[in-house]
């Protein structure tokens, strides 16, 4: 309540006229309330809303575009989509030279195992990383020899088991330049699914070609060994002294011998004379 300026009547603060003496009052009139709710907007006010909007967008833009990247599957060249049989088809095409696959898997495990100067390594087909499987950084108190001056370092050899569940290994832990003999080697196993790395005790396969080249060789050997001792008995005989023998008589045919002359014929024996009569 306020008073009129005129009549100083007590009236509503809010009245233009006054009810008491007819009089403008000069208050200012009672505003609705959807005007006392909002807010007066400023040109600042703008400015500022147009910036937190723009904002927004812009997060929501990088946002999408980072799920697209983190959800894309292959794409190479025309747009086709690839599946894992062709990734890992073209990433064997580029692998470096020299290398060996140890392991291909085209069902989940999507990957490629291949060896290379010591250096067993991974390639992921859905996600198109590159990673080495280093044992000394995947178990505790173990170090591998890395020289890639050095033609036994890393991992020397490498092969899939039968269930190809498992890779087993055998890695170089200690090498000794002066003497190569007491190198020190050590054996794991590597989950290809759960790609936990254990120590094992590991013997290598010997491959069907392996046992043939080995067979093969072994045939050589014993042909050479046949020739040597061969030769050396003829070198033993011919070295040894002639010993002088008696001359041996000589046997000569039936049909070569000569033929006896026949025995002369005996001599008739004389008649007897026929005695005289008396």
């Amino acid at each position: 309540m306020r008073r009129c300026p005129t009549c100083e009547e007590e009236i509503d603060e809010h009245l233009e006229i006054c009810p008491w003496c007819g009089r403008r009052t000069g208050f200012e009139p009672k505003k609705p309330l959807s005007e006392k709710l909002t807010p007066k907007m400023t040109s600042t006010n703008k400015r500022m809303l147009y910036y937190v909007l723009a904002g927004v967008a812009t997060v929501a833009v990088l946002t999408g575009v980072a799920v697209g990247c983190l959800n894309r599957k292959p794409i190479i060249g025309s747009g086709r989509q690839l599946g894992v049989t062709e990734v890992i088809d073209s990433f064997v095409s580029v692998m470096p030279q020299g290398s060996k696959v140890i392991a291909r898997f085209n069902d989940d495990r999507h990957s490629i195992y291949y060896l290379n100067s010591g250096h067993l390594m991974k390639f992921n087909a859905v996600s198109k990383m590159l990673e080495e499987v280093n044992p000394s950084t995947m178990v505790d108190d173990v170090t591998v020899y890395y020289n890639d001056r050095d033609s036994v370092s890393g991992v020397v050899e490498a092969e899939l088991t039968e269930d190809e569940k498992y890779i087993v290994m055998r890695v170089v832990t200690e090498r000794n330049e002066r003497m190569p003999e007491m190198t020190q080697y050590g054996s794991f196993r590597l989950n290809t699914e759960s790609m936990n790395l254990l120590p094992y005790k590991w013997t290598p396969k010997k491959s069907a070609a392996a046992a043939n080249v080995n067979q093969d060789s072994l045939r050589r050997a014993w042909a050479a060994y046949q020739r040597r001792h061969a030769s050396e008995e003829t070198s033993s005989s011919s070295e040894q002294p002639v010993q002088p023998t008696a001359p041996q008589p000589v046997e000569t045919p039936l049909e070569e011998q000569p033929t006896a002359a026949p025995a002369p014929a005996p001599a008739p024996a004389p008649a007897t004379p026929p005695a005289q009569s008396e």
